[in-house]
């Protein structure tokens, strides 16, 4: 069976027992494949694309592809931390690590899809705000220089929030008062990590996204 990868964050990584509600997209994308494909979903929360390169998260996705397979890559959320371990800059070490991956990757018969971060909940005068720099940007750049689909998930997302508003938004996130979830008895204000709602629906909007190319692990709707 062949299989399509996905190398991401915490808000695409699937989650434990312990963090229910919270959900990653990723785990809501079986549905969208087509038959004789499975997912194998390697994204790791807090993870940056400097960090799954010296953790070796990149290589275990290199060594268990095969020839005909698919990766998903989306990162962006954590380059930008103060870490030294996490950081990286969008026109440099962000788009080498980037193209690290996708050169090694396509030597072996591998293709993959470059996606943009999703966007964060946050609202300034009833606007939803973009969070996320220039990464999106740069992303998109090596998809172009490198001949590769590319999802851009950062605005899809944030046109959906704005579309939502501030209040109607919340159902997405972990933002939620107290006494709502076990795991959260003093509720929670989260405004990255989403809920199954929110899951669901950024699987959607990938689907959709990288439908416009006509890929074959796609199912057809």
């Amino acid at each position: 069976m062949s299989k399509v990868f996905l190398l991401g964050d915490s808000t695409c990584a699937a989650k434990a027992d312990g963090a229910r509600p919270e959900t990653g997209w990723g785990e809501m994308f079986s549905p969208y494949l087509a038959e004789g494909w499975s997912l194998r979903n390697l994204a790791v929360n807090g993870r940056s694309t400097r960090m799954i390169l010296l953790e070796g998260i990149f290589y275990d996705c290199f060594w268990e592809a095969e020839e005909g397979d698919w990766v998903i890559i989306q990162f962006g959320h954590n380059e930008n931390k103060p870490e030294d371990y996490r950081r990286t800059e969008p026109y440099g070490s962000f788009t080498f690590n980037l193209c690290y991956m996708v050169d090694n990757l396509a030597a072996k018969g591998v293709s993959c899809v470059l996606a943009s971060p999703i966007s964060r909940r946050r609202f300034v005068d009833g606007h939803a705000q973009n969070t996320h720099f220039d990464y999106p940007e740069a992303m998109e750049a090596v998809a172009r220089q490198k001949g590769i689909p590319f999802v851009e998930m950062t605005r899809r997302t944030l046109g959906e929030l704005e579309r939502m508003g501030e209040e109607e938004s919340l159902k997405w996130f972990m933002n939620f008062p107290a006494g709502v979830y076990p795991n959260y008895p003093e509720g929670d204000e989260d405004n990255t990590h989403l809920r199954p709602e929110g899951a669901k629906a950024v699987a959607r909007m990938m689907y959709e996204g990288l439908r416009d190319y006509n890929l074959p692990f796609l199912k057809k709707d």
